[in-house]
């Protein structure tokens, strides 16, 4: 017990004499600890509230579109009621009908488009032409991760289920001529991830606005790599990719949106952006080199 004792003392007496010692180096080992302990509570609240912010704005943001739709819905049925709750002479009809179909004539074509629901696959949409709800969201999404397609992002990227069963079917018959997967960087993008892009300092001649954006149709992909024409003209890998995407794509209803510059297709060139338009239309633009802006203005 004496011993125990003594080993005891002994080693509360080396405690004592290490504290001593070293009682500047201790007291600096807490004070930076605790003071880091403090930078980290502040970064803490400094995010928390950061990340409320963002969430009242996108509750506000949320709030101001369902507002604008219910404004342009309660216009839309004011319209259509107004020939049947005022009494008019056919001839006065007849004669605001012909003045509607000159305004629409002065007006470029494209924007006949409008009257062409946001599910529909001729939707068009550009940097000027917004879907009819902006805050569209498209039904039958599916993951396009499959045994042919490479999705290169850490979440399931997601399409419209027409466009997937094309891009799986595309995706089949590149791996069986080169061996290789197509790597989607990005498909179906929400209202919300699109405001998200645009915040960060994309310019529009790049990026859509939320609202006008392919993407959001869910019938749009980038593929490999969505950087500059520039990029991909001097990347060899990426030209073979273009090459046999523009000799075959429109053979499973693909269209690459962007190719001929901001004035006839209102964005630079991407070969990376691929759109679903079906069979039919995609050949048709494809046998005829048109994009699908040059379709919507000469119809």
């Amino acid at each position: 017990m004496r011993f125990y004792e003594n080993n005891k003392n002994q080693f509360m007496k080396k405690i004592l004499w290490f504290i001593k010692v070293n009682k500047l180096r201790l007291g600096l080992i807490f004070t930076l600890f605790f003071l880091f302990l403090y930078v980290v509570i502040i970064c803490k609240f400094i995010y928390d509230s950061k990340m409320q912010i963002e969430l009242i704005n996108i509750d506000l943001n949320n709030k101001s579109i369902e507002k604008e739709y219910l404004i342009n819905e309660i216009v839309r049925l004011k319209t259509q009621q107004l020939p049947q709750e005022v009494e008019v002479e056919q001839e006065v009809i007849e004669n605001i009908t012909d003045q509607k179909k000159a305004v629409v004539n002065i007006i470029d074509n494209v924007s006949l488009n409008d009257g062409i629901p946001d599910s529909s696959l001729k939707k068009f949409v550009t940097s000027n032409i917004s879907f009819n709800n902006r805050s569209y969201v498209p039904s039958n999404l599916v993951n396009i991760s499959s045994e042919y397609v490479y999705d290169s992002k850490w979440w399931s990227q997601l399409l419209r289920s027409v466009a997937n069963d094309a891009l799986q079917a595309m995706a089949k018959q590149f791996f069986e001529d080169t061996w290789e997967k197509i790597v989607v960087v990005s498909a179906y993008r929400s209202y919300l991830y699109q405001k998200w892009i645009k915040d960060r300092g994309c310019p529009d001649n790049l990026c859509a606005k939320a609202g006008y954006s392919e993407h959001q149709s869910g019938l749009a992909v980038d593929l490999w790599e969505a950087s500059t024409n520039h990029d991909w003209k001097i990347n060899s890998k990426l030209q073979e990719y273009y090459k046999w995407l523009n000799e075959n794509a429109h053979k499973y209803g693909f269209h690459n949106t962007y190719q001929k510059w901001l004035s006839i297709d209102w964005y630079e060139i991407e070969p990376w952006h691929w759109r679903y338009l079906w069979v039919e239309m995609a050949t048709s633009l494809w046998n005829n080199n048109l994009t699908i802006a040059e379709y919507y203005k000469n119809n």
